[in-house]
């Protein structure tokens, strides 16, 4: 039987594959507020870092709490993170996260849709921010880099995440590929692991949690990948990582490694043949970003 570490990332592939679609997210979001340079922030899901380090630069005479509950991801950020004196890495799941100080921003993307209680996790957050300026609380927020509504507002939530149809054409071929008979058996007790929320909903969590000045809205961003091999380390490290790791659950069969390559041959070929019938490209992932800004009252 193989030494698997079942839940745990590949973070030496998501910081290469990362960089193509969600560090290009993160850096969007990272301008959707006019920075002061000395917050205290949480990068909440930092993933292997690359990101956290761009948000230290923002705030050099701040501090960045980098959080992520998964040890492969914070032995990367480690290593990405070195130089970074105003970063402190902190391996924690969002909802049992000890700060010893009040946040004055949490910084989240691509990673709270992991998450199925986002009320418990908003909750958190709303207990771990300041409160907002009080001349802030008028203030209609948007998401514009030549709006300054948004600078020195204290108690903000920046976070993206994937939103309700966030990749529904991909998930729907690899619920079809689970139900093949060479797959089947090992997917009786397969639950999707991501939750990814409505705008409507979301936005009422927030008001119920005691946010303010929220704006929740989603985005569709279709990505194409250049090529076979680029598409196939992205899924595999990415989308398929979850069905890949069920594959091998309890599995002891020698041919396990023949199996998990079975199930992402048959993905490609799937993904491939339907990308032949459309205009989007062989090597697409249609991804929806749910965009969720707020702040503690």
């Amino acid at each position: 039987m193989r030494n698997r570490n079942n839940g745990s990332w590949d973070a030496r592939s998501y910081d290469q594959v990362s960089r193509l679609v969600q560090y290009r997210w993160g850096q969007q979001v990272l301008e959707w507020r006019k920075w002061r340079g000395d917050e205290i922030v949480m990068d909440a899901g930092c993933g292997s870092g690359l990101l956290t380090r761009r948000l230290a630069k923002r705030v050099p005479r701040g501090k960045v709490y980098a959080v992520d509950i998964d040890s492969n991801m914070i032995k990367r950020a480690k290593n990405n993170l070195q130089f970074c004196d105003n970063v402190e890495i902190i391996q924690s799941s969002f909802t049992d996260i000890r700060i010893p100080r009040k946040l004055d921003v949490v910084f989240s993307n691509s990673a709270l849709h992991w998450i199925q209680d986002h009320r418990k996790v908003f909750q958190k957050f709303w207990e771990m921010l300041n409160p907002m300026n009080v001349s802030s609380k008028n203030n209609d927020i948007s998401i514009s880099n030549n709006d300054n509504n948004n600078s020195e507002s204290n108690g903000q939530l920046l976070i993206q995440c994937g939103g309700d149809g966030n990749l529904q054409r991909i998930i729907s071929m690899l619920e079809r590929i689970t139900h093949l008979d060479q797959f089947k058996e090992y997917f009786t007790d397969w639950m999707q692991p991501w939750y990814f929320a409505k705008p409507d909903d979301t936005y009422k969590l927030l008001q119920e949690t005691g946010y303010v000045n929220a704006r929740v809205f989603s985005s569709s961003d279709c990505v194409i990948l250049p090529n076979r091999r680029v598409y196939s380390k992205f899924v595999k490290t990415v989308v398929l990582k979850s069905y890949l790791e069920h594959l091998s659950r309890d599995n002891d069969h020698p041919d396990v490694d023949k199996l998990e390559k079975l199930f992402l041959d048959v993905f490609l070929g799937e993904v491939e043949k339907c990308g032949d019938n459309n205009s989007s490209g062989s090597w697409f992932l249609d991804f929806v970003r749910l965009n969720i800004i707020a702040q503690r009252s």
